[in-house]
Protein backbone atom coordinates (compact mmCIF):
# COMPACT_ATOMS: atom_id res chain seq x y z
CA UNK A 1 0.00 0.00 0.00
CA UNK A 2 3.07 2.21 0.83
CA UNK A 3 4.78 1.57 -2.28
CA UNK A 4 1.98 2.51 -3.98
CA UNK A 5 1.22 5.92 -2.90
CA UNK A 6 5.24 6.83 -3.36
CA UNK A 7 4.31 5.68 -6.83
CA UNK A 8 1.42 7.73 -6.93
CA UNK A 9 3.43 10.64 -6.00
CA UNK A 10 6.44 10.16 -8.31
CA UNK A 11 4.23 10.05 -11.30
CA UNK A 12 2.40 13.42 -9.91
CA UNK A 13 5.32 14.42 -10.23
CA UNK A 14 6.79 13.56 -13.01
CA UNK A 15 3.42 15.09 -14.63
CA UNK A 16 3.73 18.40 -13.27
CA UNK A 17 7.40 18.82 -14.22
CA UNK A 18 6.90 17.90 -17.48
CA UNK A 19 4.03 20.82 -17.44
CA UNK A 20 5.84 23.24 -16.26
CA UNK A 21 8.91 22.24 -18.68
CA UNK A 22 6.42 22.56 -21.48
CA UNK A 23 5.52 26.06 -19.94
CA UNK A 24 9.25 27.20 -20.31
CA UNK A 25 9.69 25.80 -23.35
CA UNK A 26 6.29 27.59 -24.82
CA UNK A 27 7.75 31.19 -23.29
CA UNK A 28 11.08 31.08 -24.64
CA UNK A 29 9.70 29.67 -28.65
CA UNK A 30 6.44 30.40 -29.66
CA UNK A 31 4.67 28.45 -31.97
CA UNK A 32 1.18 27.28 -32.92
CA UNK A 33 -0.15 23.75 -33.78
CA UNK A 34 -2.55 23.58 -36.64
CA UNK A 35 -3.64 20.06 -37.36
CA UNK A 36 -6.37 21.43 -40.53
CA UNK A 37 -6.05 19.36 -43.64
CA UNK A 38 -5.78 22.41 -45.51
CA UNK A 39 -3.52 24.12 -42.78
CA UNK A 40 -7.00 26.59 -42.51
CA UNK A 41 -5.62 28.54 -39.35
CA UNK A 42 -2.08 28.92 -40.48
CA UNK A 43 -0.64 32.40 -41.39
CA UNK A 44 1.56 32.57 -44.44
CA UNK A 45 5.12 33.58 -43.70
CA UNK A 46 4.71 36.79 -46.22
CA UNK A 47 1.77 37.59 -43.65
CA UNK A 48 3.74 36.86 -40.10
CA UNK A 49 6.40 38.81 -41.27
CA UNK A 50 4.04 42.00 -42.00
CA UNK A 51 2.70 41.03 -38.80
CA UNK A 52 6.04 41.41 -36.85
CA UNK A 53 7.52 44.65 -38.98
CA UNK A 54 5.33 47.36 -37.00
CA UNK A 55 5.19 47.82 -32.72
CA UNK A 56 2.49 50.60 -32.52
CA UNK A 57 -1.23 50.61 -32.17
CA UNK A 58 -3.28 48.80 -35.28
CA UNK A 59 -7.24 49.78 -34.21
CA UNK A 60 -9.42 47.25 -36.47
CA UNK A 61 -13.44 48.37 -36.19
CA UNK A 62 -15.33 45.62 -38.07
CA UNK A 63 -18.81 46.53 -38.88
CA UNK A 64 -20.36 42.68 -38.82
CA UNK A 65 -22.58 42.77 -35.87
CA UNK A 66 -26.11 42.07 -34.96
CA UNK A 67 -28.64 39.64 -36.16
CA UNK A 68 -27.65 38.44 -39.78
CA UNK A 69 -28.59 35.02 -41.74
CA UNK A 70 -26.05 32.09 -41.60
CA UNK A 71 -23.91 33.37 -44.04
CA UNK A 72 -23.07 36.32 -42.72
CA UNK A 73 -22.47 35.07 -38.81
CA UNK A 74 -19.91 32.78 -40.97
CA UNK A 75 -18.26 35.86 -42.44
CA UNK A 76 -18.08 36.91 -38.77
CA UNK A 77 -17.16 34.30 -37.23
CA UNK A 78 -14.25 34.11 -39.73
CA UNK A 79 -13.08 38.11 -39.86
CA UNK A 80 -13.11 37.59 -35.72
CA UNK A 81 -10.64 33.89 -35.79
CA UNK A 82 -8.22 35.84 -38.73
CA UNK A 83 -7.85 39.11 -36.28
CA UNK A 84 -7.31 36.47 -33.43
CA UNK A 85 -4.58 35.05 -35.56
CA UNK A 86 -3.27 38.13 -36.27
CA UNK A 87 -3.06 39.20 -32.46
CA UNK A 88 -1.59 35.92 -31.76
CA UNK A 89 1.97 37.05 -33.61
CA UNK A 90 0.98 41.13 -32.95
CA UNK A 91 -0.72 41.76 -29.63
CA UNK A 92 -0.91 45.79 -30.67
CA UNK A 93 -3.73 44.82 -32.84
CA UNK A 94 -6.81 45.61 -31.38
CA UNK A 95 -10.00 45.52 -33.02
CA UNK A 96 -14.22 45.90 -31.76
CA UNK A 97 -17.44 44.44 -33.62
CA UNK A 98 -19.73 47.58 -34.50
CA UNK A 99 -23.43 47.47 -35.31
CA UNK A 100 -24.26 50.37 -37.09
CA UNK A 101 -28.51 49.78 -36.51
CA UNK A 102 -28.05 49.44 -33.06
CA UNK A 103 -28.74 53.02 -31.91
CA UNK A 104 -32.72 54.23 -31.87
CA UNK A 105 -32.44 57.16 -32.69
CA UNK A 106 -32.78 57.02 -36.42
CA UNK A 107 -31.36 59.84 -37.81
CA UNK A 108 -27.92 59.25 -35.60
CA UNK A 109 -27.74 55.75 -37.13
CA UNK A 110 -28.22 57.35 -40.63
CA UNK A 111 -25.43 59.48 -40.47
CA UNK A 112 -23.32 56.71 -38.97
CA UNK A 113 -24.08 54.60 -42.62
CA UNK A 114 -23.33 58.18 -44.42
CA UNK A 115 -20.32 58.11 -42.68
CA UNK A 116 -19.36 54.35 -43.59
CA UNK A 117 -20.18 54.93 -47.34
CA UNK A 118 -17.78 58.21 -47.36
CA UNK A 119 -14.95 56.73 -45.77
CA UNK A 120 -15.33 53.62 -48.63
CA UNK A 121 -17.52 51.09 -47.17
CA UNK A 122 -20.31 49.56 -49.23
CA UNK A 123 -23.76 48.70 -47.85
CA UNK A 124 -25.82 45.76 -48.64
CA UNK A 125 -29.44 45.29 -48.27
CA UNK A 126 -30.51 42.30 -46.47
CA UNK A 127 -34.29 40.84 -45.79
CA UNK A 128 -34.40 39.67 -41.75
CA UNK A 129 -37.22 37.25 -41.71
CA UNK A 130 -39.05 37.35 -38.08
CA UNK A 131 -41.99 36.73 -35.95
CA UNK A 132 -43.50 39.64 -36.77
CA UNK A 133 -42.68 39.57 -40.72
CA UNK A 134 -39.79 40.51 -43.01
CA UNK A 135 -37.73 43.66 -42.37
CA UNK A 136 -34.91 45.42 -44.18
CA UNK A 137 -31.69 46.61 -42.79
CA UNK A 138 -28.77 47.62 -44.18
CA UNK A 139 -25.70 45.69 -43.48
CA UNK A 140 -21.73 46.78 -44.20
CA UNK A 141 -19.45 44.03 -44.26
CA UNK A 142 -16.30 45.48 -44.30
CA UNK A 143 -13.75 47.25 -41.61
CA UNK A 144 -11.93 50.42 -41.32
CA UNK A 145 -8.32 50.06 -40.04
CA UNK A 146 -6.41 52.98 -38.44
CA UNK A 147 -2.69 53.20 -37.79
CA UNK A 148 -0.91 56.28 -35.98
CA UNK A 149 -2.81 59.01 -38.38
CA UNK A 150 -4.06 56.96 -41.60
CA UNK A 151 -6.98 55.41 -42.28
CA UNK A 152 -8.48 53.21 -44.61
CA UNK A 153 -11.59 50.96 -45.70
CA UNK A 154 -11.82 47.15 -46.02
CA UNK A 155 -14.08 45.36 -47.78
CA UNK A 156 -14.59 41.58 -46.35
CA UNK A 157 -17.45 40.89 -48.75
CA UNK A 158 -16.37 40.59 -52.24
CA UNK A 159 -18.64 41.68 -55.53
CA UNK A 160 -19.02 38.23 -57.97
CA UNK A 161 -21.71 38.60 -60.48
CA UNK A 162 -23.83 36.30 -61.73
CA UNK A 163 -22.53 33.78 -58.17
CA UNK A 164 -25.16 32.74 -55.60
CA UNK A 165 -24.59 34.72 -51.79
CA UNK A 166 -23.21 31.48 -50.40
CA UNK A 167 -20.28 30.77 -52.92
CA UNK A 168 -19.83 34.59 -52.68
CA UNK A 169 -19.49 34.44 -48.84
CA UNK A 170 -17.39 31.13 -49.63
CA UNK A 171 -14.50 32.90 -51.70
CA UNK A 172 -14.95 35.87 -49.52
CA UNK A 173 -13.47 33.66 -46.30
CA UNK A 174 -11.13 32.27 -48.86
CA UNK A 175 -9.59 35.43 -49.45
CA UNK A 176 -9.93 37.05 -45.91
CA UNK A 177 -6.37 36.51 -44.95
CA UNK A 178 -5.03 38.68 -47.84
CA UNK A 179 -7.63 41.19 -47.89
CA UNK A 180 -6.95 42.17 -44.10
CA UNK A 181 -3.05 41.80 -44.41
CA UNK A 182 -3.14 43.95 -47.74
CA UNK A 183 -4.83 46.89 -45.73
CA UNK A 184 -2.46 46.19 -43.10
CA UNK A 185 0.65 46.56 -45.27
CA UNK A 186 -0.57 49.80 -46.98
CA UNK A 187 -0.32 50.95 -43.28
CA UNK A 188 2.27 50.00 -41.95
CA UNK A 189 4.86 49.87 -44.85
CA UNK A 190 7.39 52.56 -45.25
CA UNK A 191 9.55 51.72 -48.48
CA UNK A 192 7.02 51.79 -51.50
CA UNK A 193 7.37 51.44 -54.74
CA UNK A 194 6.29 54.26 -57.31
CA UNK A 195 4.28 53.66 -59.99
CA UNK A 196 4.23 55.74 -62.72
CA UNK A 197 1.30 56.92 -65.49
CA UNK A 198 2.84 57.28 -69.07
CA UNK A 199 2.43 60.54 -70.73
CA UNK A 200 3.14 61.84 -73.90
CA UNK A 201 1.11 60.11 -76.31
CA UNK A 202 -2.15 61.65 -75.68
CA UNK A 203 -2.84 58.82 -73.23
CA UNK A 204 -6.02 59.01 -70.90
CA UNK A 205 -6.35 62.57 -68.68
CA UNK A 206 -5.78 62.67 -65.39
CA UNK A 207 -9.31 62.92 -64.33
CA UNK A 208 -9.72 59.59 -65.94
CA UNK A 209 -7.67 56.93 -64.05
CA UNK A 210 -8.21 59.20 -61.14
CA UNK A 211 -9.84 56.16 -58.60
CA UNK A 212 -7.63 53.97 -59.87
CA UNK A 213 -4.54 56.30 -59.16
CA UNK A 214 -6.43 57.33 -55.76
CA UNK A 215 -6.46 53.49 -54.93
CA UNK A 216 -2.34 52.50 -55.82
CA UNK A 217 -1.72 55.16 -53.67
CA UNK A 218 -3.03 53.36 -50.27
CA UNK A 219 0.65 50.81 -51.21
CA UNK A 220 2.23 52.73 -53.92
CA UNK A 221 3.75 56.32 -54.92
CA UNK A 222 2.22 57.48 -58.00
CA UNK A 223 3.28 60.24 -60.50
CA UNK A 224 2.97 60.84 -63.59
CA UNK A 225 5.97 60.90 -66.68
CA UNK A 226 5.94 62.46 -69.67
CA UNK A 227 8.41 60.76 -71.96
CA UNK A 228 8.50 63.91 -74.22
CA UNK A 229 9.27 66.33 -71.77
CA UNK A 230 13.33 66.41 -71.11
CA UNK A 231 14.54 68.52 -67.74
CA UNK A 232 16.82 71.07 -68.10
CA UNK A 233 20.11 71.55 -65.93
CA UNK A 234 21.58 74.59 -64.09
CA UNK A 235 23.26 75.74 -67.27
CA UNK A 236 19.79 75.32 -69.59
CA UNK A 237 20.76 72.52 -71.25
CA UNK A 238 18.55 69.63 -72.25
CA UNK A 239 19.35 66.05 -70.28
CA UNK A 240 20.86 63.53 -72.23
CA UNK A 241 19.19 60.04 -73.37
CA UNK A 242 20.58 58.69 -70.44
CA UNK A 243 19.56 61.63 -68.06
CA UNK A 244 15.77 60.29 -69.33
CA UNK A 245 16.64 56.32 -69.01
CA UNK A 246 17.52 57.50 -65.07
CA UNK A 247 14.43 59.48 -65.08
CA UNK A 248 12.49 56.48 -66.18
CA UNK A 249 13.96 53.68 -64.21
CA UNK A 250 12.87 55.75 -60.87
CA UNK A 251 9.52 53.72 -61.26
CA UNK A 252 8.96 50.54 -60.52
CA UNK A 253 6.04 50.11 -62.84
CA UNK A 254 4.63 51.78 -65.79
CA UNK A 255 1.00 51.83 -67.12
CA UNK A 256 0.16 52.70 -70.53
CA UNK A 257 -3.35 54.05 -70.28
CA UNK A 258 -4.94 54.56 -73.73
CA UNK A 259 -2.31 55.84 -75.92
CA UNK A 260 -3.88 57.62 -79.43
CA UNK A 261 -0.66 59.54 -81.01
CA UNK A 262 2.35 57.60 -82.06
CA UNK A 263 5.63 56.14 -80.34
CA UNK A 264 8.94 57.82 -81.87
CA UNK A 265 11.82 55.81 -82.10
CA UNK A 266 13.08 57.48 -78.89
CA UNK A 267 10.51 56.74 -76.58
CA UNK A 268 10.63 52.91 -77.81
CA UNK A 269 13.74 53.03 -76.71
CA UNK A 270 13.42 54.40 -73.50
CA UNK A 271 10.54 52.03 -72.77
CA UNK A 272 12.44 49.20 -74.34
CA UNK A 273 15.75 49.71 -72.51
CA UNK A 274 13.17 50.40 -68.98
CA UNK A 275 12.02 46.65 -68.99
CA UNK A 276 15.44 45.66 -70.10
CA UNK A 277 16.40 46.75 -66.98
CA UNK A 278 13.18 44.95 -64.83
CA UNK A 279 10.67 47.56 -65.31
CA UNK A 280 7.33 46.29 -65.48
CA UNK A 281 4.84 47.91 -67.75
CA UNK A 282 1.04 47.28 -67.85
CA UNK A 283 0.15 48.25 -71.80
CA UNK A 284 -4.36 48.98 -72.08
CA UNK A 285 -4.23 49.83 -75.68
CA UNK A 286 -6.76 50.33 -78.10
CA UNK A 287 -6.27 48.96 -81.18
CA UNK A 288 -9.34 49.97 -82.99
CA UNK A 289 -10.90 53.56 -82.82
CA UNK A 290 -14.62 52.96 -81.44
CA UNK A 291 -16.25 55.75 -79.04
CA UNK A 292 -19.68 55.29 -77.34
CA UNK A 293 -19.24 59.49 -77.88
CA UNK A 294 -20.07 58.81 -81.68
CA UNK A 295 -22.86 57.35 -80.97
CA UNK A 296 -24.57 60.42 -79.53
CA UNK A 297 -24.91 62.08 -82.86
CA UNK A 298 -25.84 59.20 -85.28
CA UNK A 299 -27.09 55.85 -85.07
CA UNK A 300 -23.62 54.64 -86.20
CA UNK A 301 -20.14 54.85 -87.19
CA UNK A 302 -17.11 53.69 -88.84
CA UNK A 303 -14.80 51.94 -86.36
CA UNK A 304 -11.13 51.79 -87.95
CA UNK A 305 -7.80 50.19 -86.86
CA UNK A 306 -5.27 52.70 -85.08
CA UNK A 307 -2.76 50.41 -83.72
CA UNK A 308 -0.61 50.58 -86.93
CA UNK A 309 -0.56 54.49 -86.12
CA UNK A 310 0.92 53.59 -82.78
CA UNK A 311 3.71 52.20 -83.39
CA UNK A 312 4.32 49.77 -81.34
CA UNK A 313 3.64 46.77 -82.64
CA UNK A 314 6.96 45.48 -83.35
CA UNK A 315 7.71 46.02 -79.61
CA UNK A 316 4.92 44.00 -78.72
CA UNK A 317 5.55 41.13 -81.15
CA UNK A 318 9.43 41.01 -79.99
CA UNK A 319 8.09 41.13 -76.14
CA UNK A 320 5.10 37.82 -77.30
CA UNK A 321 2.12 39.35 -77.52
CA UNK A 322 0.09 40.99 -80.83
CA UNK A 323 -3.32 43.11 -80.32
CA UNK A 324 -5.05 42.57 -83.51
CA UNK A 325 -7.30 45.22 -85.30
CA UNK A 326 -11.08 43.55 -84.36
CA UNK A 327 -13.38 44.18 -82.29
CA UNK A 328 -14.78 41.40 -79.80
CA UNK A 329 -18.71 41.15 -79.43
CA UNK A 330 -19.99 38.69 -76.63
CA UNK A 331 -23.80 37.26 -75.74
CA UNK A 332 -22.42 37.79 -72.46
CA UNK A 333 -22.06 41.34 -72.34
CA UNK A 334 -22.89 44.61 -70.22
CA UNK A 335 -26.01 47.01 -70.37
CA UNK A 336 -26.37 49.99 -72.05
CA UNK A 337 -29.16 52.72 -70.76
CA UNK A 338 -31.20 54.55 -73.06
CA UNK A 339 -33.06 56.30 -70.06
CA UNK A 340 -36.23 53.92 -71.08
CA UNK A 341 -34.80 50.82 -70.13
CA UNK A 342 -31.44 49.00 -70.08
CA UNK A 343 -30.31 46.98 -73.13
CA UNK A 344 -27.17 44.64 -73.37
CA UNK A 345 -24.68 45.98 -75.50
CA UNK A 346 -22.79 43.02 -77.82
CA UNK A 347 -19.80 44.99 -77.87
CA UNK A 348 -19.31 45.58 -73.61
CA UNK A 349 -18.27 42.02 -73.12
CA UNK A 350 -18.25 40.95 -69.55
CA UNK A 351 -15.31 38.92 -68.87
CA UNK A 352 -15.65 36.29 -66.08
CA UNK A 353 -12.04 34.84 -65.03
CA UNK A 354 -11.74 31.49 -65.83
CA UNK A 355 -7.86 31.23 -65.10
CA UNK A 356 -6.42 30.51 -61.60
CA UNK A 357 -4.31 32.94 -60.96
CA UNK A 358 -3.86 35.39 -57.90
CA UNK A 359 -4.27 38.47 -60.30
CA UNK A 360 -8.03 36.94 -61.37
CA UNK A 361 -9.07 34.58 -58.65
CA UNK A 362 -12.31 35.14 -57.44
CA UNK A 363 -13.05 38.60 -59.15
CA UNK A 364 -16.03 40.20 -60.03
CA UNK A 365 -17.29 40.38 -63.99
CA UNK A 366 -14.94 42.73 -65.87
CA UNK A 367 -15.69 45.28 -68.11
CA UNK A 368 -14.66 45.93 -71.36
CA UNK A 369 -15.72 48.44 -73.85
CA UNK A 370 -14.79 47.67 -77.98
CA UNK A 371 -11.78 45.38 -77.14
CA UNK A 372 -9.71 43.56 -79.56
CA UNK A 373 -8.51 40.35 -79.35
CA UNK A 374 -4.50 39.46 -78.31
CA UNK A 375 -2.51 37.08 -79.58
CA UNK A 376 0.65 35.08 -78.30
CA UNK A 377 3.70 35.16 -80.05
CA UNK A 378 6.94 32.67 -79.93
CA UNK A 379 9.20 34.27 -77.68
CA UNK A 380 12.06 32.50 -76.50
CA UNK A 381 12.44 31.77 -72.74
CA UNK A 382 8.80 33.94 -72.02
CA UNK A 383 6.39 32.39 -70.08
CA UNK A 384 2.34 33.56 -71.11
CA UNK A 385 -0.48 33.27 -69.51
CA UNK A 386 -3.57 34.22 -70.73
CA UNK A 387 -5.52 35.84 -67.89
CA UNK A 388 -8.42 37.36 -69.48
CA UNK A 389 -11.20 35.03 -71.88
CA UNK A 390 -14.66 36.03 -73.62
CA UNK A 391 -17.53 33.52 -72.88
CA UNK A 392 -18.18 30.48 -75.16
CA UNK A 393 -21.03 32.66 -76.79
CA UNK A 394 -18.40 35.28 -78.60
CA UNK A 395 -17.33 36.44 -81.81
CA UNK A 396 -15.22 39.31 -83.58
CA UNK A 397 -15.41 41.37 -86.25
CA UNK A 398 -12.21 42.65 -87.83
CA UNK A 399 -11.81 46.77 -88.70
CA UNK A 400 -13.72 48.96 -90.65
CA UNK A 401 -16.23 47.18 -89.14
CA UNK A 402 -19.73 49.86 -88.51
CA UNK A 403 -20.65 50.11 -85.13
CA UNK A 404 -24.74 50.25 -85.47
CA UNK A 405 -27.46 50.95 -82.75
CA UNK A 406 -29.79 48.31 -84.00
CA UNK A 407 -27.63 45.73 -82.03
CA UNK A 408 -28.61 47.16 -78.85
CA UNK A 409 -32.45 46.96 -79.75
CA UNK A 410 -32.13 43.32 -81.94
CA UNK A 411 -29.31 41.13 -80.38
CA UNK A 412 -27.89 38.98 -82.90
CA UNK A 413 -29.00 35.54 -82.81
CA UNK A 414 -27.03 32.75 -80.78
CA UNK A 415 -26.11 31.20 -84.37
CA UNK A 416 -23.83 34.57 -84.83
CA UNK A 417 -21.60 33.84 -81.79
CA UNK A 418 -19.57 31.05 -83.57
CA UNK A 419 -16.18 31.68 -81.49
CA UNK A 420 -15.25 30.98 -77.74
CA UNK A 421 -13.21 32.26 -75.26
CA UNK A 422 -11.59 34.67 -77.19
CA UNK A 423 -8.05 35.92 -75.59
CA UNK A 424 -8.34 39.65 -74.78
CA UNK A 425 -5.32 39.92 -71.61
CA UNK A 426 -2.06 38.16 -71.57
CA UNK A 427 0.62 38.41 -68.83
CA UNK A 428 3.85 38.25 -70.10
CA UNK A 429 6.98 36.75 -68.01
CA UNK A 430 10.72 36.68 -68.52
CA UNK A 431 14.02 37.55 -69.49
CA UNK A 432 12.91 39.44 -72.43
CA UNK A 433 14.83 40.22 -75.08
CA UNK A 434 15.48 43.97 -77.04
CA UNK A 435 13.50 44.90 -79.54
CA UNK A 436 16.45 47.51 -80.41
CA UNK A 437 18.70 43.96 -80.96
CA UNK A 438 20.65 44.56 -83.92
CA UNK A 439 19.66 47.93 -84.48
CA UNK A 440 21.26 51.54 -84.80
CA UNK A 441 21.20 52.86 -81.03
CA UNK A 442 20.62 56.84 -80.87
CA UNK A 443 23.12 59.17 -79.92
CA UNK A 444 23.87 61.53 -77.12
CA UNK A 445 23.77 64.93 -77.61
CA UNK A 446 28.01 64.84 -78.02
CA UNK A 447 26.92 62.69 -80.83
CA UNK A 448 28.49 59.18 -78.33
CA UNK A 449 26.62 56.05 -79.54
CA UNK A 450 24.64 54.84 -76.54
CA UNK A 451 24.75 50.92 -75.73
CA UNK A 452 22.23 49.09 -75.97
CA UNK A 453 21.26 45.90 -73.34
CA UNK A 454 19.91 43.39 -75.34
CA UNK A 455 18.56 40.67 -73.01
CA UNK A 456 17.02 42.22 -70.06
CA UNK A 457 16.41 41.54 -66.19
CA UNK A 458 13.68 39.14 -65.08
CA UNK A 459 10.83 41.03 -65.55
CA UNK A 460 6.54 41.38 -66.43
CA UNK A 461 4.28 43.03 -68.71
CA UNK A 462 0.64 42.96 -68.96
CA UNK A 463 -0.87 43.45 -72.32
CA UNK A 464 -4.72 44.28 -72.34
CA UNK A 465 -6.52 45.26 -75.61
CA UNK A 466 -8.92 47.62 -74.39
CA UNK A 467 -7.68 51.32 -72.96
CA UNK A 468 -11.19 52.24 -71.35
CA UNK A 469 -10.68 48.74 -69.10
CA UNK A 470 -9.50 51.69 -66.29
CA UNK A 471 -11.36 54.44 -67.16
CA UNK A 472 -13.26 55.66 -64.56
CA UNK A 473 -16.78 57.22 -65.57
CA UNK A 474 -17.71 60.79 -64.41
CA UNK A 475 -20.93 62.22 -62.55
CA UNK A 476 -23.23 62.87 -64.18
CA UNK A 477 -26.80 60.93 -62.53
CA UNK A 478 -26.67 61.34 -59.29
CA UNK A 479 -27.45 64.55 -58.25
CA UNK A 480 -25.95 63.89 -54.75
CA UNK A 481 -22.57 63.92 -56.17
CA UNK A 482 -21.12 66.88 -57.83
CA UNK A 483 -20.90 66.77 -61.83
CA UNK A 484 -17.48 65.93 -63.06
CA UNK A 485 -16.47 64.21 -60.21
CA UNK A 486 -14.82 60.60 -61.18
CA UNK A 487 -16.39 58.00 -59.66
CA UNK A 488 -15.11 54.63 -58.49
CA UNK A 489 -13.00 52.30 -61.52
CA UNK A 490 -15.77 49.65 -62.62
CA UNK A 491 -19.00 51.10 -61.44
CA UNK A 492 -21.51 52.21 -64.71
CA UNK A 493 -23.52 54.80 -62.99
CA UNK A 494 -26.48 54.32 -66.01
CA UNK A 495 -27.07 50.74 -65.01
CA UNK A 496 -25.57 50.68 -61.51
CA UNK A 497 -23.38 47.63 -61.60
CA UNK A 498 -19.94 47.08 -60.29
CA UNK A 499 -17.34 45.16 -62.03
CA UNK A 500 -14.19 43.85 -61.14
CA UNK A 501 -12.05 46.22 -63.06
CA UNK A 502 -10.26 48.08 -60.60
CA UNK A 503 -9.99 44.54 -59.02
CA UNK A 504 -8.06 43.49 -61.54
CA UNK A 505 -5.23 45.85 -62.20
CA UNK A 506 -4.50 46.35 -58.46
CA UNK A 507 -4.01 42.64 -58.08
CA UNK A 508 -2.12 42.82 -61.63
CA UNK A 509 0.17 45.73 -60.07
CA UNK A 510 0.06 44.06 -56.66
CA UNK A 511 1.61 40.71 -58.60
CA UNK A 512 4.19 42.64 -60.36
CA UNK A 513 5.40 44.72 -57.41
CA UNK A 514 4.81 43.01 -53.93
CA UNK A 515 7.75 41.17 -52.73
CA UNK A 516 6.55 40.27 -49.68
CA UNK A 517 4.80 37.81 -51.62
CA UNK A 518 1.05 38.45 -49.81
CA UNK A 519 -0.11 38.21 -53.57
CA UNK A 520 0.40 34.67 -53.23
CA UNK A 521 -2.01 33.95 -50.78
CA UNK A 522 -5.11 34.67 -53.22
CA UNK A 523 -4.24 31.40 -55.13
CA UNK A 524 -4.76 29.43 -51.32
CA UNK A 525 -7.81 27.19 -51.40
CA UNK A 526 -9.77 26.61 -48.33
CA UNK A 527 -12.03 23.63 -48.59
CA UNK A 528 -15.05 24.98 -47.35
CA UNK A 529 -17.23 21.45 -45.90
CA UNK A 530 -20.73 22.88 -46.18
CA UNK A 531 -23.85 20.99 -45.76
CA UNK A 532 -25.98 20.42 -48.37
CA UNK A 533 -29.40 20.94 -48.46
CA UNK A 534 -31.13 18.92 -50.07
CA UNK A 535 -29.96 16.18 -48.27
CA UNK A 536 -30.89 18.09 -44.82
CA UNK A 537 -34.69 18.05 -46.40
CA UNK A 538 -34.83 14.39 -47.69
CA UNK A 539 -32.85 12.64 -44.75
CA UNK A 540 -33.35 15.43 -41.32
CA UNK A 541 -35.39 12.64 -39.33
CA UNK A 542 -32.92 9.94 -39.60
CA UNK A 543 -29.93 12.43 -38.88
CA UNK A 544 -32.17 13.34 -36.31
CA UNK A 545 -32.97 10.04 -34.71
CA UNK A 546 -29.09 9.25 -34.95
CA UNK A 547 -27.67 11.57 -33.38
CA UNK A 548 -30.12 10.94 -30.33
CA UNK A 549 -30.54 7.40 -30.28
CA UNK A 550 -26.63 6.32 -31.25
CA UNK A 551 -24.86 8.30 -28.20
CA UNK A 552 -27.17 6.97 -25.49
CA UNK A 553 -27.26 3.53 -26.88
CA UNK A 554 -23.08 4.02 -26.58
CA UNK A 555 -23.75 4.73 -22.97
CA UNK A 556 -25.50 1.95 -21.83
CA UNK A 557 -23.53 -0.74 -23.80
CA UNK A 558 -19.87 0.42 -22.01
CA UNK A 559 -22.01 0.34 -18.68
CA UNK A 560 -23.08 -3.01 -19.04
CA UNK A 561 -19.35 -4.38 -20.64
CA UNK A 562 -17.67 -2.45 -17.67
CA UNK A 563 -20.37 -3.99 -15.12
CA UNK A 564 -19.35 -7.63 -17.05
CA UNK A 565 -15.71 -7.00 -17.11
CA UNK A 566 -15.77 -6.27 -12.91
CA UNK A 567 -18.31 -9.12 -12.15
CA UNK A 568 -15.58 -11.77 -14.36
CA UNK A 569 -12.35 -9.82 -12.37
CA UNK A 570 -13.49 -9.68 -8.92
CA UNK A 571 -16.14 -12.27 -8.55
Amino acid sequence: MKSRRSKDFIRFVLVVAIVILVNIIGSLKFFRLDLTAESRYSLSDATKNLLESFDEILYVKIYLEGDFPAGFQRLQRESKQMLDEFRAYNPRIEYEFINPNEGEDVEINDDIKEQLQFKGLKPYQLQINDKGGTSTTDVFPGAIMSYGDKEIPVLLLLDQMGVSPESQINSSIQTLEFTLANAIRGLVVQARPTVGFLQGHDELEPRFVADFARTLYENYDVDKFDIRKYKSDSTGEELSILGQQRRINRFDALIVAKPKKPFSDLDKYLIDQYVMNGGKVIWLVDAVHAEMDSLTKRAQFLAYPIIDQLRISDMLFKYGARINTNIVQDAIAGGVSDRKSINKWVYFPLIMPQVKHPITKDLNAIQLNFASTVDTIMAKGIKKTILLKTSPYSTFSPSPHMVNLGKLYNEPPQSYFNKQNLPVGVLLEGNFESAFKNRIAPKENTGEEIKIKEKGDFTQMLVIGDGDIIRNQLSVVDPNIPKGTPLPLGYDQYTGQQYGNRDLLLNAVDYMLDDSGLISIRSRELKLRLLNPQKIKTEKGFWKLLNTIVPVLLIVIMGVVLTFLRKRKYA
